[in-house]
């Protein structure tokens, strides 16, 4: 997916189905962009991904017992596995402890602004030692824009953008919710549809 049609097809959809604020979105991103001076990763860090077989995983996968050369981890589904994936990506609802251990066991977090977690943002940049930022609007200073809305599908787009030889979705269930998670989870599929992963 281009970045422009994000900007201009998708996206604007989303903000107006879940009603997003797309203003304090943009805040979120110049906010991270600020106070994570000096710790923003380059996204040439992610280039290791091209032409290895990725999976992203999920909160709902019943077993690890899977091979692939990248493994990369969505949002608090790391709570449920005892692993450490090589990329995280995340809007940092699963706390800063745990992205403070991802990091230092060698894990690339990429952490995602967005309207409604600017005060976690404040809470885990000072925290971190570096990190690749993203956001959903338009990218600024360092902070990307791979598109995707969720972590779990933002996390294929980044997968896809950085050219892996294949995406396997493990414990993925994007009908296991309600109310408006179930509208963000629909929105995912909505996404990985398009780009012919699911």
């Amino acid at each position: 997916m281009h970045l422009e049609f994000w900007l201009k097809e998708v996206y604007p959809r989303i903000a107006e189905d879940l009603g997003l604020d797309v203003e304090r979105d943009r805040k979120a991103t110049k906010i991270m962009a600020e106070i994570g001076r000096g710790k923003l990763l380059p996204a040439d860090v992610l280039k290791f991904i091209e032409g290895r077989n990725v999976v992203v995983l999920g909160p709902t996968a019943k077993s690890l017992d899977f091979e692939c050369d990248v493994l990369i981890t969505a949002g608090k589904s790391i709570l449920n596995y005892d692993v450490i994936p090589h990329i995280h990506v995340t809007d940092g609802e699963e706390g800063w402890k745990i992205l403070k251990k991802l990091e230092d066991e060698g894990c690339i977090i990429v952490l995602h602004a967005h309207g409604d977690n600017i005060e976690l943002i404040k809470e885990i940049v000072p925290k971190l030692k570096s990190f690749v930022a993203t956001t959903q609007v338009e990218p600024i200073d360092g902070v990307y824009n791979f598109c995707g809305f969720t972590d779990g599908d933002r996390a294929v787009m980044i997968a896809k953008h950085f050219k892996a030889r294949s995406i396997r979705l493990v414990g993925f269930d994007f009908e296991k919710a309600d109310g408006l998670k179930l509208r963000k989870l629909r929105w995912a599929k909505y996404i990985l549809r398009m780009e012919g992963i699911v």
